[in-house]
This record gives structure tokens, sequence and C-alpha cells, in this order.
């Protein structure tokens, strides 16, 4: 391993770098996933660095050929396209950076730095078809998982209870789950302070929870839970409850465990009460979230489509990305009958 990073000046850049990424009043979200960030960056940069001697003026970066090397070398080492696509993403920031903030004692001139920013924007273009591809044969392998619309609809069916903690959080995030297709992250992150400031609405009956850390809130504020009466009910008789288990005294998350940390195994619960519940298959909350997308996908109309994607906190385009599955055979059928009947009007009209 090269001694990359007992160099000052390098370690100086990527300090400032993660300082700028973070801003002013990161959470701990976004500081966890700026670290990711960051090591990816010495990742690249320890690749790049290997044999070379001087590197505080960063003349190492100056290599397009050992840039696309690295590359390669991701793909041979099993890294997916998606993640390669992260490492490019991260590396084309760091050069950015080093381009408009120059460390001191760098001697990459401004047109090597055009250079290198047109060879990472070169680089993340290449890598488009593979990430695409990737995400089609992802989606294919998330249709074997998708849950039936009644499945979704009675899964809550029996109904959680507090008297064991783990089974409790199991059974509700199922319910949570099923329900709203949130992300596994918003019920860790949820707080017992958000869920007792819920906004009761007298005309519904019901009670609206707010979570403000999630993924998406920079662009989509709080994720929204709506509980009915009855569904709040099993909320409070939980904290009335969790002061007698490890960690409820001065808890802070909702779903806490014994130390001061969300619960990092909710997903692990939720599997586990899926199958106590005799339901088929062992889905994740990405696999449920995926039959939501995919349902409203092929179930509403465009508007209110776009309503219940704003409520899972992404866009109509995420969701075509990342979770609403490809056709199955009788869908790409339909579409093809469409095509012909087309083509068919085309002929008329030339006729």
């Amino acid at each position: 391993m090269c001694n990359l990073f007992n160099v000052a000046n390098v370690d100086d850049v990527l300090e400032k770098l993660r300082e700028f990424q973070e801003g002013p009043d990161p959470s701990r979200k976004l500081k966890e996933n700026i670290s990711g960030k960051i090591y990816r960056v010495k990742k690249f940069l320890a690749f790049m660095a290997e044999g070379k001697s001087n590197l505080s003026n960063m003349v190492f970066l100056n290599e397009t050929r050992k840039i696309n090397s690295w590359v390669s070398s991701l793909s041979r080492s099993g890294v997916t396209e998606t993640t390669i696509k992260h490492y490019v993403d991260n590396v084309s920031q760091f050069i950015d950076f080093i381009a408009e903030t120059p460390p001191q004692t760098s001697r990459l001139s401004k047109n090597v730095m055009i250079g290198l920013r047109r060879e990472m924007k070169g680089l993340r273009k290449s890598l488009k078809r593979g990430v695409a591809m990737h995400r089609t044969s992802v989606k294919a392998s998330k249709e074997e998982k998708v849950l039936s619309k009644g499945l979704l609809l009675d899964s809550p069916g029996d109904g959680p209870t507090p008297r064991i903690q783990w089974k409790f959080y199991g059974l509700f995030s199922a319910f949570l789950s099923s329900v709203f297709g949130h992300r596994g992250g918003v019920f860790q992150n949820m707080t017992i302070q958000e869920v007792m400031e819920a906004k009761r609405s007298s005309t519904e009956n019901a009670f609206l929870i707010n979570i403000k850390t999630h993924k998406t809130n920079e662009l989509y504020g709080p994720a929204q839970i709506i509980l009915m009466e009855e569904e709040y009910e099993w909320v409070l008789r939980f904290l009335i409850l969790k002061d007698q288990l490890p960690g409820g005294l001065g808890a802070k998350f909702f779903f806490f465990v014994s130390t001061p940390n969300p619960c990092k195994n909710l997903n692990n619960y939720f599997q586990e009460a899926w199958k106590a519940m005799g339901l088929p298959g062992c889905p994740t909350f990405t696999d449920v979230r995926t039959s939501i997308a995919s349902h409203a996908n092929f179930t509403h109309a465009p508007e209110n489509r776009l309503k219940l994607c704003k409520f899972m906190c992404h866009d109509v385009c995420t969701a075509d990305t990342f979770y609403v599955t490809n056709l199955t055979a009788k869908q790409a059928v339909e579409h093809r009958r469409l095509f012909e009947a087309a083509l068919e009007g085309l002929e008329r009209s030339l006729a």
C-alpha cells in the first residue's frame, strides 16, 4: 500500500471536500453518505498513487490510461455497474473540487484539469449502458418477489402486540411498509417525539406523523405516516410499556434498542413476522416498496400515481428507474397489440 495518506496535503484536500459537501448543519445520515464518498475517493487516489513519489503536487492524477485501468480493475473485482458509477461520480466531484479550489502545492495546470474533467465526463457517459442493463437485471429479479395486492392488504390483519419487543417491531413495521411503501430507513429514524407530536385530524379521525430524517428529505420534506385512531392506540400502548424494556428509558427512536442508536435489525424482525404470519416468501422493505410502486404504475391514472410517488418520497422517474418492474408476458402482449393497432391505422391511412 502506498504512503498516500501520510501526505498532509492530500488529507487536507479530502477534509476540505468533506466539509464542503457536509455543509453547516449535516444530519447523521448525510455524514454517513459523505464518509462513503470520501472512502471511494481514497481508494481511487491510492490506486493512482501506487509506485509514485512526491504526491503532494498531485501530478500522479494526470494519467488518463491509469484512470481507465482503475475502472477496469473495479469491474474485474466483481464490483457492480451501479457501484462503479458511484465511484466515478464521487471521483468526478473530487476532480471538480480541486479544479475550482486547487491546493497550493498542486502542479496540475488548468489545461490538465480540463482534460481530467473531460475524461471523467466520458467515463460517466460510457457507464450509462452498463448501469441500465444492470438495473434491468435487478428489476427482473425483483419481479419474482413482487407481492400481490391482496397479500399487501391482508398481511397486517393479525395486528401487532407490545408484549414481545421484536415481534411488535416486526408486525408493526410490516403493517407500515405494506400500507405506505416507505424505505426501511424512514421507520428506523422515526422518533418518539415525532410520534407524540402527531397531528390529529378530527374530521378523518386520524393521526399524521411527520418523520424528518430520511434519504430524500431535502427534496420532499418529512416522510409521512397516517394512522387511524385504533392504529395510533397500538403506538401509545407500546410507549406505555417501553420503559420496562432495555434502552426504553430515555429512548429517542420509536424502534429503539438497548443502545441510543436506531434499530438496524428492523428488516430482520419484519421478515420474521412475515414468516410467522404464514405469508409466502421472505421479502425486504425494498421488495414491498417495489411491489407497491409497480401496482401503482399499472393501476392508477398518472395524476394519482404522482400523488403516491410524492407520498413515498420519490418522483415518478425514480419509481420507473428503481422500483417499477418490467412488464409481464400478458402486459407485453397487450403492448404489442397497441403497436399492431397503430400500424394497422397507418396502413389504412396510406391506402
